[in-house]
């Protein structure tokens, strides 16, 4: 089961920007205004259809020394379940595997001014298989 559901990619982005956005608290000239942790997960077929269950870890972490109050997220979900922002890839009848597309809304205030900072999410199954994943740094100001 090891890579029956994987992370495929984690970054930050500018409220209302789906792409990386290394400095995304300085949307509209405002320094503290909210931003999103953008996270990418694939699942297998077998995986998506028999919901397997699966514990997400998100957290914060300073690359420079600074501190941070972000709370520590435990996502407590299961593969293929569309309120956990899961999709099949193609037609039912022929599903190719399963995608999650899933955005969080962080608050900059969480983090203190002139620090470098990066997310780290942890995806473990009921095997004990772990799917990690950092974001791209990113500075608040």
């Amino acid at each position: 089961m090891a890579t029956d559901v994987k992370i495929v990619r984690l970054y930050v982005s500018s409220v209302a920007n789906g792409t990386v956005d290394d400095t995304p608290n300085e949307v509209g000239g405002n320094p503290r205004s909210p931003f999103h942790l953008m996270l990418q997960a694939d699942a297998s077929d077998s995986a998506g259809d028999n919901k397997v269950n699966y514990r997400l870890i998100i957290s914060a972490r300073s690359t420079s020394g600074n501190t941070t109050t972000f709370a520590t997220r435990v996502l407590n979900e299961q593969a293929g379940v569309p309120g956990d922002d899961w999709r099949s890839v193609g037609p039912q009848a022929n599903n190719n595997g399963y995608v999650k597309q899933s955005t969080y809304t962080i608050n900059a205030a969480d983090f203190q001014a002139n620090g470098l900072y990066e997310f780290v999410a942890v995806l473990r199954l009921g095997d004990g298989s772990v799917s990690t994943a950092r974001s791209n740094e990113f500075f608040i100001s």
